[in-house]
């Protein structure tokens, strides 16, 4: 299905980007230091997982559980507490 070959496109590419976020952050943390820098890091590195736990719930049956929503809802949370700390944290 063209859907279905599109969605996944689009998956992979916000997969790699969500790599390829969290490559330069972890960069820019090592050249300043911030842990603003680190919230947000670890915000990408989850948003990764997430995206591969999603896609593996897709593919494999056995993994489509009621806690599998559960689990990808608690991620967006974090995430979002994340990036919540990484603007409000104050520069050290």
């Amino acid at each position: 299905d063209i859907f279905e070959n599109i969605e996944t496109t689009i998956v992979a590419v916000t997969g790699i980007f969500s790599l390829l976020l969290l490559a330069l952050s972890i960069s820019a943390y090592r050249k300043t230091g911030s842990k603003r820098i680190i919230y947000a890091a670890t915000a990408f590195a989850l948003f990764g997982i997430q995206l591969l736990f999603e896609s593996l719930e897709d593919t494999f049956e056995a993994l489509d559980t009621g806690y599998g929503s559960v689990i990808t809802s608690s991620m967006t949370l974090a995430i979002l507490v994340l990036f919540f700390l990484a603007i409000v944290q104050k520069n050290k």
